[in-house]
């Protein structure tokens, strides 16, 4: 008797049709007082409209099918940059640190790297820890073992020769050195509105690049980040096709600085928000790597892999029953490693109110924990493959993000883009279409638009340094809400 033979498993019930699923669904649209009107009004009725221009389906089959997504490690990359996965090491946990006292700094820092950290991003500069101050920051850190990201805005090169100096000062070989210098002036013309000189800001960054890759082989030098759009109230495709832009503005200036394609594209990071709408985050990772496999291709690249860092959303984040982002930031670490990010950074629950306590933090630290050690999310490589739901879903995300990518490059590119309105205005309309939706009870915040507690005992955190901060709006979703429950303008 063959396998075959033996599992029928369900092979004994009678195969069930779309029509009889449409019947049935309809039945229960009836009892809550909704009447579907004609052929597929079930279906119609609980289709759910996206920000991007496409619509979510109620009920997937075959019929939905998707392009091939390939294999894992193998183009277009949709199914993961490696072929093993992150089976054995699991993601990178690296957690943010943007206090600007030195000792303070140290202590989370070791704090993080002996309770499941293992790497570090580093706010440096004005909106952080001072530039002279990161020796001593990073005393007890073994470089060699916990790679460094650095995120200083406008003293991007001074904070990269900081740094840098640091290695050589204790001795770590250069080859050993890994993490990224963090150059992004594109990122930082995003945030602060302010065009100076861009072109020169960019020569610097590819010399950077140029100079780095000379002497550090393993140490990425710029960050394709696409949080400003993000936080300033994109759409995922919004948020993908403004990374894609950034990403070749940035291949542009490596190549002019002497790296040839293939070593350029080896210099950067892709950064990416990560939120509560799981099979949306999921569905993002996933066609950003396939958005990147093409770029690469049609650049010559024969590297077509850029790793992603995934970073759980600030503007999700609510500072009324702050509790209630511990679910918020599982959920979007859930969903980063599901999709494939290879490095996640969750934000504390206390954020939004200001420099996160140890609390926070640990807590932070241990949602990793158990995803990872516990949950074993990282154990199975893609999970959300041949899921007829995702694959569309990410096929769908990918077409409308290479919309908006092609409108920017006709535009001029990135820069362009920016200094025109046309980001800001783009995204501006898609931010009020989502602020509708929660303002008409469409979309929810928990804590806040429902189920506020009235005599809630606010959270007192002290101040986190200002941000960057004169460009695209950063927005929080909750705040307005937050403002009518506190009875303030």
């Amino acid at each position: 008797m063959t396998s075959a033979e033996r599992l029928t498993l369900a092979s004994d019930f009678p195969a069930v049709s779309r029509d009889q699923w449409r019947e049935l669904v309809e039945r229960v649209l009836r009892k809550s007082g909704l009447e579907p009107d004609g052929p597929g009004g079930a279906e119609a009725a609980l289709r759910s409209p996206t920000h991007d221009g496409f619509t979510l389906a109620p009920l997937y089959t075959a019929e939905d099918a998707a392009p091939d997504p390939g294999f894992p490690g193998l183009p277009p990359h949709v199914r993961g940059g490696r072929p093993e996965g992150r089976v054995l090491t699991g993601w990178d946990v690296r957690q943010r640190h943007v206090h600007p006292d030195p000792d303070i700094t140290r202590r989370a820092i070791l704090a993080d790297l002996e309770n499941g950290g293992t790497s570090l991003w580093l706010v440096v500069g004005a909106a952080g820890l001072p530039v002279d101050a990161l020796a001593d920051a990073l005393a007890d850190v073994y470089l060699d073992l916990a790679p460094v990201t650095l995120d200083a805005g406008p003293d991007a090169t001074e904070a990269a020769d900081a740094l840098l100096a640091v290695y050589e000062d204790r001795g770590v070989p250069a080859s050993a050195v890994r993490g990224n210098l963090g150059a992004d002036p594109i990122g930082l013309r995003a945030r602060t509105g302010e065009a100076g000189d861009l072109d020169s800001a960019l020569d610097a960054a590819g010399a950077l690049a140029a100079r780095v890759a000379a002497s550090h082989p393993n140490l990425r030098t710029v960050v394709v980040d696409a949080l400003p759009y993000h936080e300033a109230g994109s759409s995922d495709g919004q948020e993908l096709g403004c990374a894609l832009a950034t990403g070749v503005a940035y291949l542009r200036a490596l190549t002019a600085a002497g790296l040839d394609t293939d070593a350029a594209a080896g210099r950067l990071e892709l950064r990416l928000a990560a939120t509560a709408d799981q099979f949306a985050t999921i569905a993002k990772f996933r066609a950003a790597r396939r958005l990147w496999a093409r770029v690469a291709e049609v650049c010559g690249a024969t590297t077509r892999v850029v790793p992603q860092h995934a970073v759980t959303s600030s503007t999700m984040m609510t500072r009324r029953d702050p509790w209630v982002n511990m679910l918020r930031t599982t959920l979007a670490c859930f969903a980063a490693g599901v999709g494939g990010a290879d490095a996640v950074t969750v934000l504390p629950f206390d954020a939004a109110l200001g420099l996160p306590d140890p609390f926070a933090r640990r807590i932070a630290r241990n949602t990793h924990t158990i995803l990872l050690e516990e949950s074993r999310v990282a154990g199975v490589i893609d999970p959300a493959g041949g899921s007829w739901y995702v694959e569309r879903y990410t096929e769908d995300l990918a077409q409308a993000a290479w919309a908006v990518f092609t409108e920017i490059e006709r535009a001029g590119g990135i820069a362009s883009a920016l200094d025109s309105g046309l980001v800001e205005d783009r995204i501006g309309a898609t931010r009020a279409a989502r602020a509708a939706r929660f303002a008409e009870g469409e979309e929810a915040i928990v804590g806040v638009t429902v189920f506020p507690d009235e005599d809630e005992k606010p959270l007192v955190r002290r101040e986190s340094p200002a941000p960057p901060a004169g460009g695209l709006p950063r927005v929080r979703y909750a705040e307005p809400f937050e403002a009518q429950l506190e009875g303030r303008p």
